[in-house]
């Protein structure tokens, strides 16, 4: 129980400020991908492809592709933040910029830079997704997407608990790969498996079997709660299932990442 209640002392936390503040010093390059991403999604797939399309069936009922794509690009973007940063950004500063051995000389242990490293994964991927929002509210305001607005805010907690999760995924990975070489393994392992199995972008076939993969996979659980909170205003079962994946994988990857990592740090 140790290593999970290393989540809330404050080295973790200092940790996770010591990023925050060498990220405020770029905030005006950084600021550029959370607001074109979605910009661009939105736009390119919502509006360009969805014009194209008579409609996506959902929920017994039929909707134009933008507002079903929108929940979908809340969800994604939690996904690959969460585990872009806890891969790329924390592999960088573990081998390249050698900052865990520079904060491992002070009172940080290593359990403290692996929760400040997923902490961080999570907030900026909670940060992207407000920047997501802020861009579905400029195409409501727009008049080309209608949805329940008054539960938008309460879906960034919720992401945020996603994230963290995501971001044991990331960690795991970057104490496997023994070199950046090897950082497509898992877009292809990962992200592709993940992302086309869970709704994102279309819904899924009704094909034998892949439907109840599916159910495991905690994106999909996620597109699907967050659709029926800001389509029809309803705090689903599959908010709660995916919340429940999400825990269960940080329990179960937590302890790995540790192990593993220590191993890679320290050579135990």
């Amino acid at each position: 129980m140790k290593i999970y209640a290393s989540a809330v002392e404050w080295q973790s936390w200092a940790v996770l400020g010591r990023h925050l503040r060498v990220h405020l010093r770029k905030w005006h390059t950084a600021l550029l991908p959370p607001v074109a991403e979605p910009l661009v999604m939105l736009t390119a797939f919502g509006l360009g492809l969805g014009r194209q399309m008579q409609g996506v069936a959902w929920n017994g009922r039929t909707l134009d592709y933008l507002t079903y794509l929108a929940p979908g690009i809340l969800a994604y973007t939690a996904f690959m933040t969460a585990f872009f940063q806890a891969l790329f950004t924390a592999y960088i500063r573990m081998h390249f910029q050698k900052s865990w051995e520079g904060q491992l000389t002070t009172q940080v242990r290593l359990e403290h830079v692996i929760w400040g490293e997923a902490l961080w994964a999570s907030t900026m991927a909670t940060a992207y997704a407000f920047m997501v929002c802020v861009v579905m509210a400029a195409f409501g305001a727009a008049g080309w997407l209608t949805l329940h607005w008054e539960w938008l805010p309460f879906t960034l907690p919720i992401l945020f608990v996603a994230a963290l999760a995501f971001a044991c995924v990331g960690l795991l990975f970057t104490a496997m790969l023994p070199s950046m070489d090897h950082m497509s393994l898992p877009f292809f392992l990962v992200i592709l498996p993940i992302g086309f199995a869970s709704d994102t972008y279309f819904p899924l076939p009704d094909l034998p079997g892949l439907t109840q993969v599916a159910q495991i996979n905690p994106l999909f659980q996620l597109c699907h709660g967050l659709r029926a909170l800001l389509l029809d205003g309803v705090w689903s079962g599959r908010l709660a299932a995916a919340m429940a994946l999400c825990l269960a994988m940080m329990l179960l990857l937590i302890p790995l990442d540790m192990r593993k990592l220590r191993r890679r740090v320290f050579g135990d």
